[in-house]
């Protein structure tokens, strides 16, 4: 029988729900050997808490077990679409927050500067919550690195060498 002839999302489902491999083999006449290949190449789980957090993610999205690929990446777009908005919004919130500072220290007004500062409290309050409601950082991304090495440690800067450096660096001056 050909591959694409199995039902593996059932035979997932059923997996995951606790049946043995052996069981699955004989119900749906396929070998152990192809069931575990999907288990392996697709991290199949007992374990129910990420099985629960997959389905109800692909519930959230929109997308129906046994869909199309078209469907089902036309559901993903729709989703991604979704938590972009809500990262664009953040975006935008964080720039007006800005404008509010810099109005309230160009006019060296202490209560708009108060103000500042609850609304940046109450925006980082909210947008904690629905960061972690859209699971928008659950994934880590990678973060820029820097690597420095020190080939001559007899030519290294001295601590105040280092810091005249950095004093031009952010006067503007350039460096020699």
């Amino acid at each position: 029988m050909a591959r694409s002839s199995f039902d593996w999302e059932r035979i997932r489902a059923e997996y995951e729900a606790g049946a043995t491999q052996g069981a699955l083999s004989r119900k749906f006449g396929v070998s152990r050997a192809a069931i575990q290949k999907h288990i392996a190449s697709e991290s199949w789980t007992q374990d129910v808490e990420p099985v629960i957090q997959r389905l109800a993610a692909e519930k959230v999205a929109g997308v129906v077990a046994g869909s199309n690929p078209q469907k089902k990446a036309e559901a993903l777009d729709r989703a991604a679409m979704r938590r972009a908005d809500v990262e664009i919004r953040h975006c935008t919130e964080w720039e007006e927050h800005q404008a509010l500072i810099d109005n309230a220290l160009a006019q060296r007004d202490f209560d708009l500067a108060k103000l500042a500062k609850i609304t940046a409290e109450t925006i980082k309050i909210r947008q904690e919550g629905e960061r972690k409601a859209w699971r928008i950082d659950s994934v880590p991304v990678p973060s820029p690195t820097m690597n420095l090495t020190l080939n001559n440690v007899q030519n290294a800067a001295s601590p105040d060498e280092i810091k005249r450096l950095l004093a031009e660096e952010k006067a503007g001056t350039e460096i020699a």
